[in-house]
């Protein structure tokens, strides 16, 4: 099973990403077997496809082509940990729900793999 790609699309304008910034790298000592990315979404606006947050900072979750999760999320480490561990951990029917889900809400246009 190929490992999530686990992002932060941000702004660097914005201070919550900022000030969360420290806390998402310290998340990402916990999931080694993950790869994380920090996404400044007006640097990296073409590779966003038109995909637009409505606020930061959002958590989004990608497993090979599959966008699994993807939205706003309160700056507390346990809720981003839990959400996480439960895509991880979802078994492949729970996995195609989420995907569509994403994909009813538009931004299943969204590819992680852009910014890896």
């Amino acid at each position: 099973m190929e490992p999530l790609l686990v992002a932060c699309l941000c702004a660097q304008w914005c201070g919550v990403c900022r000030d969360w910034q420290p806390q998402f790298t310290a998340l990402a000592e916990r999931f080694p077997q993950a790869r994380w990315l920090w996404v400044d979404v007006e640097d990296q606006a073409d590779a966003l496809d038109g995909y637009e947050p409505e606020n930061f900072p959002v958590l989004a979750v990608q497993r090979g082509t599959t966008l699994l999760y993807c939205a706003t999320l309160p700056q507390q480490i346990a809720t981003w940990e839990r959400t996480i561990r439960a895509v991880a951990a979802a078994d492949a029917s729970a996995l195609q729900l989420a995907a569509a889900r994403q994909r009813a809400q538009g931004a299943a246009l969204l590819d992680l793999r852009r910014f890896a």
